[in-house]
């Protein structure tokens, strides 16, 4: 879908992972260790020239493969309300950052995040979208992202990376029409074993900046629960 200020995502090559997933079988692990995913440092350096208003929402949709049957999602929906925000004002995110998702992936990790104005009778994101999980669509691509559960091949993986694709553009779509101007402003996919779940700063150094909007976030390890598996 277009509209992305910043789309990092990249196609997976299937036989490269077919390979990664070869290499790795005897040490595969069903459950991956609890990673969070926390957005800092979000500004919007001009807030009237995209919303016209200075009460803004930050919504966020993490789709991910399920560690095991007994995880009953295989998507995150968030939504955090802002209001008062003056042009270049840093939004009231405390340390270490606003949590977007916190749980076990298996296989891959898929990030959007989304900035509009905000109204006081608009619903949160994981209440807007309970319509649109009965479209054939979003019922074709929660299969294919449930599909992954507990799988060894790279076919289903692909398949699930792409059904989360479909969602994360369906929630973009949402979205727009729940608020009227959302901005799609950044959205990525990380897989396990070529990335690692994307752990770390991104980026390494600085913000994403584009147009007017800058922010950054990171994707970290539980400490207490060991190493991801490499």
């Amino acid at each position: 879908m277009d509209g992305w200020l910043i789309d990092e995502t990249k196609s997976v090559d299937e036989k490269l992972l077919r390979t990664a997933l070869s290499a790795r079988s005897v040490t595969m692990r069903r459950r991956s260790p609890p990673l969070a995913v926390r957005i800092n440092d979000m500004i919007i350096h001009d807030t009237r020239k995209w919303f016209g208003s200075a009460d803004i929402r930050v919504d966020a949709m993490v789709v991910h493969g399920r560690a095991n049957d007994e995880e009953q999602d295989y998507y995150v929906a968030s939504t955090f309300r802002f209001g008062g925000i003056k042009d270049d004002d840093r939004l009231p995110i405390e340390e270490p950052g606003q949590r977007i998702f916190y749980g076990h992936p298996a296989h891959f990790l898929d990030v959007s995040v989304f900035v509009s104005r905000d109204s006081s009778d608009s619903d949160a994101l994981a209440s807007a979208i309970d319509a649109e999980m009965n479209t054939d669509a979003w019922k074709a691509a929660s299969t294919a992202v449930l599909a992954a559960t507990g799988a060894t091949g790279a076919a289903a993986i692909v398949g699930a990376v792409s059904g989360a694709a479909t969602i994360s553009n369906a929630t973009y779509k949402i979205l727009k029409n729940l608020t009227g101007n959302t901005i799609g402003l950044y959205r990525t996919s990380w897989l396990q074993y070529a990335d690692r779940f994307g752990l770390g700063r991104h980026p390494k150094t600085g913000v994403f900046r584009q147009q007017d909007f800058s922010f950054w976030y990171s994707i970290e390890l539980d400490k207490k629960a060991g190493a991801v598996e490499q």
